[in-house]
């Protein structure tokens, strides 16, 4: 190695050494802030971090505004299965599993559940988190709220989809129409298909059910109507063909679901009028 080389090496090193000293130095004197309160600031996401036992260490207000907590006091040190539905706590267990064996998850489209059980279309990453030693022993992750913003923002994969979303959207009390859908962006049903589940992770028939079975927590929890009228309105032909689907998909009954839930939203009127479940626009 020449002189030149030598002395770029050395600089180079120096500057290397400089800067770990300095970082180690800055996290030293941080608190335990970390700058994570700007995580409050935006309403539109919502960030958490769990420990590898999955109990809440980090939240922000937009998580607890979602899922109508009065304050973190009613999160940190818990599970999901000690605050949430079954069927999302055991989503949500999977993930925590995939993520602290390596796996993070970037950019999945899916539907998140809100304290009167509606939905909306969120777009989620999970990461783990590492000790200095390089062991994993947390995950953190943050999911945005696609609600009001535009194709362009949400993705060409997503854009691309949203006159199908709109229509299923608007009529998933209906037979699914597959012809109709995939002449509303030109597509054949085949080409439609493997879009779609590539975009949302699940099939067209899968999205349906699930817009059903979702509005169905909603009517269950937020209203008194029957339980046989709720079915015929979601389009299934009888009670206990609904009851068999929401039980393969929730593990109980619509009758146990709301004996369950129902005490964390007011009940109201039959007649009140009731939201469609949230796609992107």
């Amino acid at each position: 190695m020449d002189a030149d080389a030598a002395d770029y090496a050395e600089n180079d090193m120096s500057t290397g050494t400089r800067q770990s000293a300095s970082t180690a130095s800055l996290e030293g004197r941080l608190g335990d802030e970390h700058g994570q309160g700007l995580f409050d600031q935006l309403t539109d996401v919502q960030f958490w971090i769990k420990d590898a036992q999955g109990r809440y260490v980090r939240v922000n207000a937009a998580l607890l505004m979602n899922y109508g907590f009065n304050d973190t006091g009613a999160v940190l040190g818990k599970t999901d299965r000690e605050l949430f539905a079954p069927h999302l706590a055991d989503r949500y267990l999977l993930d925590d599993r995939a993520v602290l064996a390596g796996r993070p998850i970037h950019g999945r489209i899916e539907l998140v559940a809100r304290p009167d059980h509606s939905t909306g279309w969120h777009v989620t990453d999970k990461i783990p988190l590492r000790s200095r030693a390089g062991r994993i022993i947390a995950t953190a992750g943050i999911t945005r709220d696609l609600h009001g913003h535009s194709a362009a923002a949400i993705g060409d994969r997503i854009g691309a989809l949203a006159p199908v979303v709109e229509l299923v959207r608007a009529t998933y009390a209906e037979p699914l129409d597959k012809p109709l859908l995939a002449r509303s962006i030109g597509r054949s049903i085949r080409s439609l298909e493997r879009q779609f589940t590539a975009a949302f992770g699940m099939p067209l028939l899968g999205y349906q059910r699930m817009l059903r079975m979702h509005q169905a927590c909603h009517w269950l929890v937020t209203t008194r109507r029957p339980i046989t009228g709720i079915a015929l309105d979601l389009g299934y032909g009888d009670h206990s063909h609904f009851t068999r689907e929401f039980g393969r998909l929730f593990g109980v009954s619509p009758r146990v679901y709301r004996a369950r839930w129902a005490h964390r939203a007011d009940a109201t009127p039959a007649s009140a009028s009731l939201p469609r479940p949230v796609a992107p626009r």
